[in-house]
């Protein structure tokens, strides 16, 4: 009878916790920008089969580092490269991507973020999947969606963003899925399976900013997705192939990637607002800091805060009242008028300095 007793009270305490992380995850706003956030990105450069792709990973990836760091404000200590064969002639290559280097360079960035940072992970190379498991091609033992899922568990005070351009993705990424994370791939089942060009036309979207639809100067998880899902349609066309990848993406945590996203029904309103750009980006970068420099800062935070308000409003003007809607809308719309007139006028300043 004692035991029976101990059991429902342990039974009712697990609900108890399950309720209020629950309630925890959907209270939390995920993907805000604040002045003191800080990005960071880790990019996994898998095994290849030949000198050819591991050439082709090599430059996909150095090319994707050097991208985050010249066009989106990435202080080098906050890019993570580890590939299949560094070499000491490389000091941006952090080491071999292998499991256990793996392991290491993720708990190394456990201790260096901190709560409310923003880390995305991208894998560039070869993905499998067979009925138990989808992998990430590496040296020695591969590594599973199961295994980094409980990778990212230690990240539960960062946000998360995934890009994974392998070959049988979707099934990798449908195990990372969870509330407030963005997960793209390049596959919408672990049946596609063939050499992916994902990667390139990743690469395309970032460099310059070329994927930035609405002209912001930012360019947001979902504007990188379109980009690429666009230019990996009009390839296999202009091939003359029948399609064997579809981009897919999720970020409402239901683990089912959509190959067409409806942020006001299903996936993408999260992957708006999460935007790869750093605040460094529209900081002059030749100003010493002071008083001005961090009004500024925080003005350009404000700014993007406001914008991702009314992003995420309009994903819910169909469940609202208009009357409700433009209650709410309205102030932000006005603010963030006031505020961006204001940051414009601040960064005049600082160029006629």
């Amino acid at each position: 009878m004692r035991m029976s007793a101990i059991r429902i009270l342990c039974l009712i305490a697990a609900v108890v916790l399950a309720f209020l992380s629950s309630a925890e995850s959907q209270s939390r706003e995920y993907f805000l920008p604040r002045p003191d956030t800080q990005k960071f990105a880790v990019i996994f450069g898998g095994a290849a089969a030949d000198e050819t792709y591991q050439a082709q990973f090599r430059q996909w990836t150095l090319k994707l580092r050097e991208i985050l760091l010249r066009d989106y404000g990435y202080p080098p200590d906050h890019v993570t490269l580890l590939l299949d064969r560094s070499d000491s002639e490389t000091p941006s290559i952090a080491g071999p991507c292998r499991l256990e280097t793996i392991l290491a360079a993720m708990e190394r960035l456990q201790k260096k973020v901190r709560t409310g940072d923003q880390i995305t992970i991208f894998f560039i190379g070869h993905g499998t999947s067979d009925d138990q498991d989808a992998k990430f091609v590496i040296a020695g033992p591969d590594i599973t969606g199961a295994k980094f899922a409980d990778i990212l568990e230690g990240f539960s005070d960062q946000d998360l963003a995934v890009v994974n351009t392998t070959s049988s993705s979707h099934p990798f990424c449908s195990a990372l899925s969870a509330p407030g994370r963005v997960i793209v791939c390049a596959t919408r089942s672990a049946a596609e399976r063939y050499d992916t060009v994902f990667a390139r036309f990743l690469l395309a979207a970032l460099e310059s900013h070329a994927a930035d639809r609405d002209k912001n100067g930012r360019v947001s998880l979902f504007e990188t997705f379109l980009f690429v899902r666009q230019k990996v349609t009009v390839w296999y066309a202009d091939q003359n192939r029948l399609p064997s990848e579809h981009p897919s993406l999720d970020d409402n945590g239901d683990g089912h990637l959509q190959t067409d996203p409806d942020p006001a029904r299903d996936d993408g309103g999260l992957a708006q607002v999460a935007e790869i750009d750093t605040l460094a980006t529209f900081l002059p970068q030749t100003i010493a800091g002071g008083p001005a420099l961090n009004t500024l800062r925080n003005l350009t935070a404000r700014v993007r805060a406001l914008e991702r308000s009314i992003i995420l409003l309009r994903h819910q003007k169909t469940e609202m009242s208009d009357r409700a809607y433009w209650q709410q809308m309205e102030p932000l719309l006005i603010d963030l008028a006031r505020s961006s007139r204001r940051m414009r006028n601040l960064r005049a300043d600082f160029q006629k300095e």
